[in-house]
């Protein structure tokens, strides 16, 4: 049974477009405790949804985990990275307002942290939730 989660990242620096084409990489860049944290918890076959930041502030789109966590090759310090797949481009991004505003998504980790992290978990219902309001079944 995979486990869900939430991958933020700057479309600026890393637009989710990048993966769709190329498909399969290397999620690295992620050195924050609590996300490192999670992102040591990932296992293959997990279910994301990737979240693109300002300007745009909008889940994009469903990607899984194409590896467990591991240790990232190009750092010596303890620092974990996970294969990424992209799945599908949601049909309608989805606003951070029109989560936020959602009943079924008042309790995502995400909402609750005081600054928001580049990685955090997702109950399966959040997970099918934010992929409804995408216009993905």
């Amino acid at each position: 049974m995979p486990n869900y989660w939430f991958f933020l990242t700057d479309p600026e620096s890393y637009h989710l477009d990048e993966l769709f084409q190329a498909k399969k990489t290397v999620w690295d860049g992620v050195f924050g405790t609590a996300a490192q944290k999670h992102l040591a918890e990932m296992k293959k076959g997990d279910r994301i949804i990737g979240y693109h930041t300002a300007p745009e502030k909008s889940a994009y789109a469903v990607l899984e985990a194409a590896s467990g966590a591991y240790q990232n090759p190009e750092l010596k310090e303890k620092n974990w990275v996970v294969d990424v797949r992209s799945v599908a481009k949601l049909p309608r991004p989805v606003p951070l307002a029109v989560m936020k505003s959602n009943a079924k998504l008042k309790r995502m980790k995400l909402f609750k942290m005081f600054r928001p992290i580049a990685v955090s978990p997702l109950t399966a219902a959040e997970f099918r939730e934010i992929c409804r309001l995408g216009g993905r079944r």
